[in-house]
């Protein structure tokens, strides 16, 4: 097991550059232009050579598998080496932790239904997170064996993907960490010796990137004008004429849903994964919907430009834009529609929670107007 983080630490302080970890994050006070170039060698041809090198002089005065040393050495035996398991983070520093979980906890509400998360793994803490970070007495140099409790509320974002993971979650007091894990090598179609690391770097670099993207369209989505109604007008795809994605009908909607959920699926989705995706959502049957079906609706949303096919592949790829305007609506339809068109049918408000959330307060306020509203209109009922 090879700790990046641990490695470009010990070489930081080698060339007398201050290193501030929590773990194996690096916090603030660090010189991260240069330990980004140092992070960068460890993926270049000489770092792969080094890292061979480890191995076998561990291997050959430790685990004789196959020879002794000498007869190793005599018969220029050696070993080969793979990667199994792959992980690759990116950490966002924030100045308060007030703010990491205003941001969190917002990005959580936005995007959870959206890519079909089913659960939340949270382990509760014993504190609030400070408005500003302050260096304890005696830390440096102390060293601990603690039970896992952490001071704060820790909130696990999850997505899987076969054997490819990809996770948010707050790590410390100012830390949010997206990490993407490929419990399985041979799932990134790149190799698995060890000369391939560079490769494998890159790609789940790029995993990373395109995670990102997704939940930043998910969580800032918007509509512009007249895009609802283009929504629904066929298209001309050559000489085919395509029909329109109409979201007023079940299973436009249900393919849009399972489409949002498949945007942040590494090397894109089939229609096969589109076809269960919708199953799985709807807990219709086979017969029901196909992969034909599956098929002729991921046509209509690429004439609309939500999807892109990748090239020389049956694969799709959601369009960043795409999702930004199919999460608004959904949005709009979930948390906004839904809610109060159920409030009127109760236009007296119950007895009020002792803790009143921001949003119900928001949902409050419109409620009444919306009532009196229907009322102005005759058609409240």
């Amino acid at each position: 097991m090879a700790n990046g983080h641990e490695w470009v630490g010990c070489q930081a302080r080698k060339q007398g550059l201050p290193v501030n970890k929590e773990g194996n994050c690096l916090t603030g006070g660090n010189d991260y232009q240069a330990l980004n170039r140092i992070a960068k060698t460890l993926r270049a041809q000489h770092a792969i050579g080094r890292l061979t090198r480890a191995c076998d002089r561990w291997l050959s005065y430790c685990l004789y598998f196959a020879l002794p040393p000498l007869e190793q050495k005599r018969t220029g035996f050696h070993y080969q080496y793979s990667v199994f398991q792959l992980e690759y983070s990116r950490n966002l520093l924030f100045l308060r932790g007030s703010i990491l979980d205003e941001v969190y906890q917002k990005l959580l509400d936005r995007t959870r239904v959206a890519f079909d998360v089913k659960t939340l793994k949270t382990i509760f803490g014993r504190k609030y997170r400070p408005y500003q970070r302050r260096a304890k007495r005696g830390s440096n140099g102390r060293l601990e064996k603690t039970i896992e409790r952490p001071s704060y509320d820790l909130t696990v974002f999850k997505i899987h993907f076969g054997k490819l993971t990809l996770k948010i979650y707050d790590k410390g007091d100012r830390v949010l960490r997206i990490e993407a894990i490929a419990h399985n090598t041979k799932e990134l179609r790149s190799g698995t010796v060890i000369g391939k690391l560079p490769q494998l770097v890159e790609r789940m670099q790029q995993y990373v990137i395109e995670f990102l993207n997704a939940v930043q369209a998910a969580h800032v989505s918007f509509l512009d004008f007249g895009t609802f109604e283009a929504m629904a007008e066929p298209t001309q795809r050559g000489s085919r004429r395509m029909a329109g994605v109409d979201l007023n009908k079940p299973r436009v909607r249900a393919a849009v849903a399972a489409m949002v959920a498949l945007s942040p699926k590494p090397m894109g989705f089939t229609v096969l994964d589109l076809t269960k995706k919708v199953r799985a959502l709807t807990g219709w049957e086979p017969e029901q919907y196909n992969p034909r079906r599956a098929a002729y609706d991921l046509a209509k949303l690429r004439s609309k430009g939500f999807v892109e096919r990748k090239e020389r592949s049956r694969r799709y790829l959601a369009k960043p834009q795409g999702v930004r305007k199919l999460c608004a609506y959904v949005v709009l339809r979930e948390k906004l529609l839904k809610p109060l068109m159920a409030g009127t049918a109760r236009p007296r408000l119950g007895r009020p929670p002792k803790n009143v959330h921001p949003l119900d307060v928001h949902y409050q306020n419109l409620h009444r107007e919306l009532v009196r509203t229907f009322a102005t209109l005759g058609s409240a009922a």
